[in-house]
């Protein structure tokens, strides 16, 4: 039963036409490259302190959400990096520490809770996702895709595959065919990344789940903050 229960939960992505880049909206830029470390501290520690009690996301009350929507977009103001997608501080791998996606993404599978975690290795142009389900890591699930460039802060996001493990045995492998996804890299330092993410890029653009929960299956705009772990 669980097996088709994580199946189902990971049927979300669907076939979609590549992103196009045309917008009737202005791309975000970096505001501030000379942003100060001490002020990019202070907001990534407010943006902390609205997280805090939320369990990364997954139990959001609507004004809370409002919260942290606003506190990102200070964060964002103070980009530090003005070309994200070049940028050699994506190596490494991340920890979630809030998600207004739907699950998987948001960190949970099924009824269970875990911690998500990106690796991005950029020699290969790959990245995995991975999701870890306390204790001892008995339950996880880790999507493998690549990416192209798409300007100074966009990606074309391309997913391969997702597998799902019980236990350190691998359960099951759904391939995935023209999958894609847009990101926005909008905050990028050493320590700290935001990044925007949907379906398309009209989705992307029109902000519909600003300040709310992403719905799965829609083409709603779902928003990622990390911290760097390794």
């Amino acid at each position: 039963a669980m097996a088709a229960s994580t199946s189902r939960a990971f049927a979300a992505p669907t076939r979609i036409a590549p992103a196009r880049t045309s917008t009737s909206r202005a791309r975000r830029r970096p505001a501030s490259v000379s942003a100060s470390a001490s002020a990019v501290s202070t907001a990534w520690m407010a943006l902390e302190r609205s997280v805090a009690g939320t369990d990364k996301g997954l139990t959001c009350t609507d004004a809370q959400r409002a919260a942290i929507e606003d506190a990102i977009l200070r964060l964002e103001a103070l980009n530090p990096t003005a070309v994200p997608s070049d940028s050699l501080a994506l190596e490494g791998v991340w920890e979630v520490t809030y998600s207004n996606a739907p699950a998987p993404s948001n960190g949970s599978l099924g009824p269970f809770k875990g911690t998500a975690y990106q690796e991005i290795n950029l020699a290969d142009g790959t990245y995995v996702n991975r999701l870890t389900v306390p204790p001892n890591d008995w339950l996880g699930a880790r999507l493998r895709a690549d990416w192209t460039r798409v300007d100074d802060t966009l990606w074309l996001v391309t997913f391969r595959d997702v597998t799902v493990s019980v236990l350190g045995f691998d359960l099951f492998t759904k391939k995935f065919t023209d999958v894609t996804r847009v990101w926005e890299h909008s905050f990028v330092s050493e320590t700290r990344r935001v990044v925007r993410a949907a379906r398309t890029m009209e989705g992307l653009r029109r902000e519909g789940a600003r300040g709310r929960a992403a719905v799965a299956g829609d083409d709603d705009d779902c928003v990622f903050t990390m911290r760097r772990v390794g």
